[in-house]
């Protein structure tokens, strides 16, 4: 199985856009092995469609064009004068080909972007333009976008859990502190609590005729 989802994924034209319902290249190719549809990716064309067929063993068909349109060989541009650094664009890239920090200009890296399109949406001001690039420059964009689309979605993991884990901490600490808090009001009389448990164990062996009820009250006195 796995030999077969690297067989589609590399037909596949790694623009990582998310339009045929999955976030990624790798991922469709996942599905498609499980079943899903195999026509979704119009960005790869027919021609990617017949050679993913043919891997399958299927008869051509035709791709479906719901899936949005063709995507050109472009990058991402921000212009600058209007970006407002929400941060909005830089949520939706899929290789963190966008860089800037909130109310920050952001700015894109052309040698990650794949002109996937995901960010012109998000943008609340419109300032993000797409510019038509050599198609070998997209080609060797997007040759090495697997790696970074991977690495996003790890460190994203990893941000997630250190997030999960800071929450547990977090609660456990203020669990402590309130066990801590309870045992500092209990104002327990130790020396108190030692004779009671001592008298406790003397009226036992009472109880147990191992000491006769004279001698239980002197020792009582002495306590």
């Amino acid at each position: 199985m796995n030999n077969l989802i690297e067989l589609i994924n590399a037909e596949l034209p790694q623009f990582q856009c998310g339009r045929c319902d999955t976030p990624g290249c790798r991922p469709y190719a996942e599905e498609i092995v499980k079943g899903s549809p195999h026509n979704r990716c119009v960005p790869g064309g027919q021609d990617t469609l017949i050679k993913i067929s043919n891997i399958l063993g299927k008869d051509s068909i035709l791709l479906d064009e719901d899936y949005g349109p063709e995507l050109k060989p472009q990058v991402a541009h921000i212009i600058e004068e209007d970006c407002i650094g929400c941060k909005k664009c830089i949520d939706a890239c899929p290789v963190d080909a966008i860089t800037g920090s909130a109310n920050l200009m952001h700015n894109v890296i052309n040698d990650l972007c794949t002109g996937c399109e995901l960010c012109i949406e998000p943008c609340p001001v419109d300032c993000i333009e797409l510019i038509e690039v050599e198609k070998d420059q997209s080609l060797k964009v997007r040759n090495h976008s697997e790696y970074f689309f991977n690495l996003k979605i790890e460190l994203h993991n990893r941000k997630k859990k250190k997030s999960k884990m800071n929450k547990n901490i977090a609660e456990n600490l203020d669990i402590a502190d309130s066990i801590n808090q309870k045992l500092k009001n209990r104002n327990i009389d130790k020396e108190a609590s030692l004779r009671n448990l001592q008298i406790e164990i003397l009226e036992s062996q009472k109880n147990e005729k191992h000491i006769k009820s004279s001698d239980l009250e002197v020792l009582k006195k002495q306590l």
